[in-house]
């Protein structure tokens, strides 16, 4: 007991470990790791502990020493502990180095694994990792039941070298014999199923559980999913599959706000419900208002056979734009089909009918339409990395007369972090319409101005001015711009400097100018999320343009 009350009070009272006492192991073959260091009592003592308690310690830690010498292939090391005034010392004697002499894997597999070659060290971690990863293997690729019946290393003391074998007993390939459902509540259990795309008869293989967790993950019905093969439950090589689902909810009310000089204040609210027939079918209400834009509308949709990740549906909408270029009130809708990919990625392909009145003229178009949306972004509030795409696609025909035109609009944005203090995101855009048959209709025309386009012009206003003060629009327009954000991983703030340009034209080699715009800003981290607030300024400033624009964004600041 008095010795124990000794090394307790020495330990509580001894400085911690240091990586320099390593200078105490003498004659070490290897570098010694700060991890072992840490684990040695013996440098928990202070001197005034005597001789007698430091001798005891050393000597076991001197067996933690041997221990690690031996599992870095230095399987003859023996290691001496003294003690030389008041200080523990190791004189290490740790003979050859073993290596591998020869590695039998039965049967092969084809996979690549890190498995050890003759002539490497035989080092025990490398040892256990690969004869752990070879099981692994087998069960990855539907064994599940796959054994060692054989998993030696034999070592030859007269070459100082190590023969490793590992037979295996594969055991069944399985298949999946049925698929449950735990924890289904809002959302019928066969719609995890079919979001899973696991089918009974199946491999039930590490590649397409992962890819049906991932798939479910992504799904915006579920939050996450743990499959797991019952394999206490297989009979023969068939073995049933159990999926355990978080529910997302099934109805969700979001909005959001923001401002600027072109617009001012808008406001936007939507209402998504998954709760028809069990999810089943899915309905969502928006709705949107500003000084130069107003909107609602709905989508219906369900999933769509045999990818679940596939879905059918039918929006309608009504809008009414009041802008520096475009005064008008549209009703659209039709049917579309969308394939949702990894995250909020989509491609949606439908047939819109659109009847616009503008200036007192009325249209009514019908044709295909294209939207894509990839967005691939790294990052917390701010995106550190990554970049984000759209695309539309449109051929609208006028009913009743003349009227035939493609209108194509493409951007994206890139987020690079080039050091701590400083994020580059570019970006750029283009647009396009074509005249097939009859003229341009201003609906279908291509504007600029405003902060999707060029910041410091109001919105729409860029390009000729017709009589009625408005801008006329034209058939091509080409944007970019530049945002640098300082000290992005800052807690409270973050200053950003921008720059816009842009070009909007009647076509390909038709003569117009170019503006310029730019501006500052900052980025404000807030409970609600990122708030950015910018000033820009037009430098090719006309006599209708103001001085400045003033814009604040709450949420998406890009």
């Amino acid at each position: 007991m008095a010795v124990a009350g000794w090394l307790l009070l020495a330990w509580l009272l001894a400085p911690p470990a240091l990586a320099g006492e390593a200078e105490r192991i003498v004659d070490s073959p290897i570098a010694v790791p700060e991890a072992l260091i840490k684990k040695m009592d013996t440098f928990r003592l202070r001197p005034e502990a005597g001789s007698a308690v430091i001798g005891y310690m050393a000597g076991q830690d001197a067996a933690l020493i041997r221990s690690w010498l031996r599992s870095e292939g230095y399987l003859d090391a023996e290691v001496d502990a003294s003690v030389d005034q008041g200080a523990a010392l190791w004189r290490v004697r740790a003979g050859e180095l073993w290596r591998i002499r020869q590695v039998e894997v039965l049967p092969a597999l084809d996979a690549r694994l890190p498995l050890p070659v003759a002539g490497d060290a035989f080092r025990s971690e490398a040892y256990e990792k690969a004869k752990a990863a070879i099981r692994w293997a087998w069960h990855d690729a539907g064994h599940l039941k796959a054994e060692y019946s054989k998993a030696v290393a034999i070592p030859d003391y007269q070459s100082r070298q190590v023969d490793i074998i590992w037979h295996i007993e594969p055991g069944p390939l399985f298949h999946i014999s049925d698929i449950r459902i735990l924890g289904a509540q809002q959302y019928a259990p066969s719609l995890a199923i079919r979001v899973s795309r696991l089918q009974p008869g199946q491999v039930p293989t590490m590649e397409r559980l992962q890819q049906a967790r991932q798939r479910l993950a992504d799904d915006s019905r579920y939050q996450h999913a743990v499959i797991v093969p019952q394999i206490q439950e297989a009979e023969g090589d068939k073995v049933p599959l159990a999926i355990t689902v978080t529910e997302s909810g099934w109805r969700k009310l979001s909005g959001d706000i923001g401002f600027s000089t072109d617009s001012g204040f808008g406001l936007g609210a939507a209402w998504v419900d998954r709760s028809p027939f069990k999810g089943k079918i899915e309905y969502s209400l928006r709705g949107e208002a500003s000084r130069t834009a107003a909107g609602a509308g709905g989508t219906v949709m369900m999933p769509f056979w045999p990818a679940s990740n596939q879905r059918v549906g039918l929006n309608a909408d009504y809008y009414r734009a009041d802008t520096d270029g475009r005064r008008y009130n549209s009703i659209s809708g039709g049917p579309f089909w969308q394939w949702d990919f990894q995250g909020r990625d989509y491609l949606r392909l439908s047939m819109q009918a659109e009847r616009v009145r503008e200036a007192g003229i009325s249209l009514l178009t019908l044709g295909p339409h294209l939207d894509i949306h990839f967005s691939h972004e790294h990052g917390g509030m701010l995106p550190s990395e990554g970049w984000r795409l759209d695309a539309g696609l449109g051929v609208p025909f006028r009913m009743g007369s003349p009227g035939l035109w493609t209108v194509f609009e493409i951007s994206g944005r890139l987020f690079w972090q080039a050091d701590d203090w400083l994020l580059v995101s570019p970006r750029a855009g283009y647009g396009r319409t074509v005249n097939l048959q009859g003229t341009v209709p201003k609906t279908y025309r291509q504007f600029a101005g405003g902060a999707a386009s060029v910041r410091g012009y109001a919105l729409d206003s860029l390009g000729p001015v017709g009589l009625d003060g408005l801008a006329t629009g034209g058939l091509m327009k080409t944007y970019a711009g530049l945002d640098l954000v300082f000290m992005p991983e800052a807690e409270t703030f973050s200053p950003v400097i921008f720059g816009d340009v842009a070009k909007l034209s009647q076509g390909v080699g038709s003569n117009a100018p170019v503006v310029w715009s730019a501006g500052v800003g900052g980025i404000v981290r807030t409970p609600a999320g990122p708030l950015r607030l910018d000033l820009a300024l037009p430098l090719e400033r006309r006599p209708q343009d103001a001085r400045f624009q003033f814009y604040i964004t709450l949420g998406e600041v890009f």
